[in-house]
């Protein structure tokens, strides 16, 4: 399942990043969050929902390119 703050996404999901923020935007999750992050977030659950994305809290340099 395709999951983002307590949000399912339907499988399948194939719609542009503008088309996806006016549909969404007006839930209660994104109206709760500030302004100027409500946009960073939206693309967040844009990636998980139309990629199967999972957005990772941090990053880390794999040994492969550590070594190189």
């Amino acid at each position: 399942m395709r999951k983002y703050k307590g949000i399912t996404f339907a499988e399948g999901i194939t719609m542009p990043f503008a088309d996806f923020k006016e549909q969404y935007s007006d839930l209660e999750i994104f109206k709760n969050i500030p302004e100027q992050l409500r946009d960073s977030e939206l693309k967040k659950a844009h990636h998980i929902a139309t990629k199967n994305g999972n957005i990772k809290a941090s990053t880390k340099i794999s040994e492969e390119n550590r070594n190189e």
